[in-house]
């Protein structure tokens, strides 16, 4: 019998019910099972799969860090039992799951693929359906696996499938709240697109590791995140750091490729958050681009303070990574160090 995929479902609007039990009436709950969703396809219940849950099923705007562990223990404790791993998850924080799980599941050589809707798979026209069969897909047709007809690459990564394309996790986005085509990878290419045939870049994907599989547990949430915008008021920023020793980072998105304002007491306020140790990450809020250094005299001074350049780092990527490793180390030289490099397919300098 061929390896079967795990199923896991954390919530969201693809597994999501009305709450009156009608389609189309009643506001949207989550389910209290997955046989409970997917009622209306009862053939979902003959595929060569298995099914876990997450302790809560949500919705995703209630995600936290400690589900992602829990997320991650599930496929550490069933890593070597599958063929691969479908997460269901709700659209609007998949790609901060995604993102983190990148960086948490180490020396990753099978597939994780993330997906979801925008509408409830028990509806008519819910997208669920197709994202998931096809994801399914994806690992199924792997080529490293007994399989009869179409066979397809390995994709070692955490991945988002949506619609027709098949995203790097830590890369992509959800650009529409609403639209069937709900996210993008800006900065770096699809992995594959699902058409009648099923294409996997193999150019485009991370290599295997050679060594054993693991997961890191550590996770520090003690982040903030903070856009610049024109009249932005300094004094406010300092006040939220003024004898502050919770926040340890700053994730900054900055305009263009990484510029700010030079009027002296913005430069200031970043100094003395810096001097007060905190670690400051600047990334564009640009949705296509990179900061670049030294381009403008508008991004000198930042880093001369001692601002990591995030390239182009999405803000999902930037503030998972630095939660990774603000829970991985204690030294802040090493972790600044570290959000700068490339460590699992998020940034390209």
């Amino acid at each position: 019998m061929k390896e079967k995929i795990l199923i896991i479902n954390t919530g969201g609007t693809i597994s999501m019910i009305h709450s009156d039990g009608s389609e189309g009436k009643g506001g949207l709950k989550p389910s209290k099972s997955w046989d409970e969703a997917i009622q209306n396809y009862q053939f979902l219940k003959k595929l060569n799969v298995d099914y876990a849950q997450t302790s809560q099923i949500i919705d995703s705007s209630d995600m936290s860090y400690e589900l992602w562990i829990e997320i991650a223990d599930i496929i550490e404790k069933n890593y070597n039992k599958y063929k691969g791993f479908v997460i269901l998850h709700g659209t609007d924080t998949m790609s901060y799951t995604a993102s983190a799980l990148s960086f948490m599941l180490k020396n990753l050589n099978k597939t994780v693929i993330l997906t979801g809707a925008q509408r409830p798979i028990q509806e008519m026209r819910s997208d669920g359906l197709q994202n998931l069969l096809t994801s399914i897909e994806i690992i199924e047709k792997q080529e490293n696996f007994q399989y009869n007809g179409e066979k397809l690459p390995v994709v070692p990564e955490v991945c988002i499938f949506f619609r027709d394309h098949l995203f790097r996790g830590n890369r992509s986005r959800k650009l529409d709240s609403s639209n069937y085509f709900g996210f993008s990878s800006p900065n770096y290419l699809p992995l594959g697109q699902a058409g009648s045939k099923i294409n996997i870049y193999e150019e485009r994907l991370m290599l295997k590791s050679s060594e054993e599989f693991y997961v890191d547990y550590e996770i520090n949430p003690d982040i903030l995140m903070i856009d610049l915008f024109p009249s932005f008021n300094p004094e406010i920023l300092k006040r939220i750091f003024y004898k502050n020793n919770e926040i340890k980072g700053l994730v900054l998105r900055t305009y263009g490729s990484g510029n700010t304002p030079q009027n002296k007491e913005f430069l200031n306020t970043l100094k003395y958050i810096a001097d007060s140790g905190v670690i400051i990450l600047n990334i564009t809020q640009c949705t296509i681009g990179s900061v670049e250094p030294g381009l403008y005299e508008a991004n000198e001074a930042i880093t001369k303070i001692g601002a990591v350049n995030g390239y182009d780092m999405t803000p999902e990527a930037a503030i998972t990574k630095f939660m990774y490793l603000l829970g991985k180390y204690t030294d802040k030289e090493k972790i600044k160090e570290k959000l700068g490099e490339n460590i699992a397919g998020e940034l390209t300098k």
